[in-house]
């Protein structure tokens, strides 16, 4: 009874924060973005602040400005100096956070670049980025304060790229807007590079549960040729030149593909407003790559490119965790086991309560077994992101797991369905 009061209360209490903010009072219908360098190696970061920059739209909503969610590896808080009132934040994830529990990074320092956006403010704010220890508890890494007025606030007019909204249900502040962007596609390919994407929407929207709210969603494109078609697979040897620089064989792992060159990405993404980024990579090569709030990539020309793409949304979009396993990584090693881990669809069992429990139907056993009787239901079955052992997903398969069934599972649907929600309405 009390957790269950705690909770409304909580919940009243953000909505009576966000009744307080008007969008108007505190921000302009633009973007400021924030861009800096992330350096460290696996015991530490330190980040060096690039450049403040002005675009000239915001996709984001206006009414639902601090995060609900509490999803991702950083967050950025927006503060108003007068009142010291917190008027945005959100959750977000990068390739730093990934590459400091690699092998590499208990050997050598790395430096990342890394951006994020947020309402243009009228007045005097103050920036915090936060990050999450490994315990789920945040500490800061970074404050500042910012003059929305200065002249150090970068205002070249974005790159001169064509752009097409190529569905449109409404105002971009009402809407979840995804912008496409092209990579590995020349000049001579933009045709392509927009037939492409169009059929890229067809499998979004052949996918539950957006096909159910096709009415929320936008989708733009940019059109920006590379020099060269295809893009870098650094394992073959094979090196190409391509306007947003991506690759496979992050991480040393064949099939990741993703890209350091946030700049050009944000730099392009900026000519619309968006809430999402997709990259199209011009390649038959099977990989992708998803990031919260930070970027997806699918490549275009593989048979199973449909499946992919609808995948990588899930984590970008809505912080959902890969639901498969290898065979020899220590549970301890990625997760403390002694908490539970952020993303919705995944648990320690440390408070299950707070994960999916509610959806198991009376009699599954938890964990649950994998058998003829629990497969098609919902349960705790053992072995996800990444781990074999002592980390559970609610189904034994799943759009986040495998590419063998085409529908996310019911706990992964309904999280995607909040974030939908949540920048929609």
């Amino acid at each position: 009874m009390f957790r269950t009061s705690f909770f409304f209360i909580s919940i009243l209490i953000g909505l009576s924060l966000q009744a307080q903010i008007q969008y108007d009072n505190f921000f302009l219908s633009k973007t400021m973005r924030f861009d800096y360098n992330i350096a460290g190696d696996a015991n530490g970061q330190v980040v060096y602040f690039e450049q403040l920059r002005e675009e000239p739209y915001w996709g984001g909503s206006s009414t639902n400005l601090v995060d609900r969610f509490d999803f991702g590896d950083y967050r950025v808080l927006i503060y108003d100096v007068a009142s010291d009132q917190l008027i945005y934040s959100r959750g977000y994830s990068d390739l730093f956070f990934e590459w400091q529990a690699t092998e590499e990074a208990k050997s050598i320092k790395r430096t990342f670049y890394s951006s994020v956006i947020f309402p243009y403010p009228r007045n005097e704010i103050r920036l915090e980025l936060d990050r999450r220890k490994r315990n789920m508890e945040w500490e800061k890494i970074h404050e500042q304060i910012i003059q929305p007025d200065s002249y150090h606030v970068n205002n070249d007019d974005p790159p001169h790229y064509k752009t097409h909204k190529i569905y449109n249900s409404g105002a971009p502040d009402q809407k979840v807007d995804i912008v496409i962007l092209p990579d590995g596609y020349t000049k001579r390919q933009m045709k392509k590079f927009k037939r492409d994407s169009k059929r890229f929407v067809g499998y979004f929207f052949d996918c539950a549960p957006f096909d159910r709210y096709a009415d929320r969603f936008n989708f733009w494109m940019v059109m920006a040729p590379s020099e060269q078609k295809g893009t870098d697979i650094p394992g073959k040897d094979i090196w190409k030149c391509t306007v947003l620089n991506t690759h496979f064989y992050t991480f040393d792992s064949e099939r990741y593909l993703t890209t350091r060159d946030v700049k050009s990405i944000r730099d392009m993404a900026g000519c619309v407003p968006y809430d999402q980024i997709y990259i199209l990579v011009n390649t038959s090569k099977y990989g992708g790559g998803g990031i919260y709030n930070f970027y997806n990539l699918c490549s275009s020309n593989d048979r199973q490119s449909d499946k992919v793409f609808t995948h990588e949304f899930g984590h970008a979009f809505a912080a959902l965790a890969d639901e498969y396993a290898y065979e020899d990584t220590p549970p301890d090693q990625l997760y403390d086991l002694s908490v539970e881990p952020f993303q919705v669809n995944i648990t320690t069992l440390v408070d299950f309560d707070s994960k999916w429990a509610d959806m198991v139907g009376a009699g599954t056993p938890v964990p649950t077994k994998v058998s003829e009787e629990t497969k098609d239901k919902i349960g705790a079955f053992e072995g996800a992101a990444y781990v074999q052992r002592k980390v559970y997903r609610p189904m034994y398969d799943c759009k986040m797991r495998s590419n063998n069934t085409p529908d996310f599972c019911p706990v992964c649907e309904k999280a995607l369905i909040e974030m939908i929600e949540f920048y929609s309405n």
